[in-house]
């Protein structure tokens, strides 16, 4: 359930960014946001957080469009556009845990 409403909200993502490696930049660091935020910052029960973590962000995300889309770049734009995903992704879990001691 998790995972077809993650999906369903990549579906919903995809039509509101024109373009597909905005999106997938987009979304992806967003779903890093819910994961860490549930992790972190939440006492979820291992159910819910399977279900919002696991199901929904692992369906929101998306390696596989990462993937794919970085074949079409230039080598120093799939360069950047990995640097900035991984970079960004990490500060974003770092604000996060950063209350978290």
């Amino acid at each position: 359930m998790g995972g077809a409403a993650g999906a369903l909200a990549r579906y919903g993502a995809d039509l509101v960014f024109a373009d597909i490696a905005l999106a997938t930049f987009f979304v992806n660091l967003f779903g890093v946001a819910i994961a860490a935020i549930c992790l972190y910052r939440f006492s979820l029960s291992f159910e819910r957080e399977l279900f919002i973590v696991t199901g929904f962000a692992g369906g929101f995300t998306t390696y596989s469009a990462f993937a794919l889309l970085l074949y079409d770049l230039t080598l120093p734009q799939a360069g950047l556009y990995i640097t900035a995903s991984l970079v960004l992704s990490l500060a974003i879990i770092r604000v996060i845990r950063a209350g978290v001691r």
